[in-house]
């Protein structure tokens, strides 16, 4: 979202640039450093100045994983995740989580490393949060490979006796398998027989039935989504898709019935750039209301 008083938004930019000199230079602390970074991010957040939250968090994103390449630690690496992270929530609220897609694919060799090192706290924050990033923009493949990384953690945390993370959130392997389930059901394959083996195995075989069968009620009482959506042929143009939708909505998003011209532009492009036949949930849920 974008801040309507041209002479704040001129203010938190400036800030935002005071920011970047500050973060790079020898002079201060890093705890110093960590004070103005949440104080500025907090700003943002309270202002809804997202579109100054991505352009900070892009360039900070950079700096990190620059220096990650340069030379490969675990701290290192956890910085870029959270990094990552915080342009996965500016992208969130200005309603197009999809263009994260590119930085969490360069983040892949950060994620290795901290597994790798046993790092599964870290793994497990930053892959649930990914997860719930993929599945908001509909990219269901990407969401549950991130959800079933998010269970490994749990499960290498519980291995270690760990129950409660620092934060106080409670390890519980339910949750995991909820969202890798929620996430299988959108693809093509669903729940493959493999798939089931593993989590009834990690959660026993009636407490699995039990989640499964949740899962799939909340799966029944969404609207239906048009199948041409879970095809090799539509999820190889997804990002390009979201891209050429965003610019023919001239980067307009969130507002009342935003999703009716959303569908119309989609529906449009996906006939006339790739000759996909598509259909809305608006007209394959007809008895539902969407705003």
């Amino acid at each position: 979202m974008f801040i309507k008083d041209e002479v704040k938004h001129q203010e938190l930019k400036a800030k935002g640039q005071e920011l970047e000199h500050l973060l790079q230079s020898t002079e201060h602390s890093e705890q110093d450093k960590q004070q103005k970074l949440m104080e500025y991010l907090n700003l943002l957040y309270a202002e809804r100045a997202s579109d100054l939250g991505v352009i900070f968090t892009e360039r900070m994103l950079e700096r990190v994983a620059a220096a990650f390449e340069a030379h490969p630690t675990a701290d290192l690496a956890v910085d870029q995740l959270y990094t990552c992270l915080l342009l996965q929530q500016f992208h969130s609220m200005q309603f197009d989580a999809w263009r994260s897609h590119p930085a969490i694919e360069n983040c892949r060799r950060a994620l290795n490393m901290l597994e790798a090192e046993a790092r599964w706290s870290d793994c497990l924050r930053y892959c649930q949060d990914t997860a719930n990033t993929y599945a908001e923009a509909h990219f269901w493949p990407e969401a549950l490979d991130y959800a079933r990384h998010a269970h490994k953690s749990v499960k290498e945390l519980l291995k270690k006796d760990v129950k409660v993370l620092e934060n106080g959130e409670l390890l519980d392997m339910e949750d995991t398998v909820f969202s890798i389930l929620t996430c299988a059901l959108n693809t093509a394959d669903g729940v493959t027989e493999e798939l089931a083996k593993e989590l009834q195995e990690d959660l026993g075989t009636e407490h699995y039935a039990e989640v499964l069968s949740e899962v799939q009620e909340a799966k029944d009482e969404e609207p239906v989504c048009d199948p041409v959506e879970l095809t090799p042929e539509y999820l190889a143009i997804r990002y390009e898709l979201e891209e050429k939708i965003d610019d023919a909505l001239e980067h307009e998003r969130g507002y009342y019935d935003y999703c009716k011209e959303y569908w119309m532009a989609k529906r449009m492009i996906l006939r006339s750039d790739y000759g996909i036949r598509w259909k809305s949930p608006a007209a394959l849920n007809p008895n539902e209301e969407f705003h």
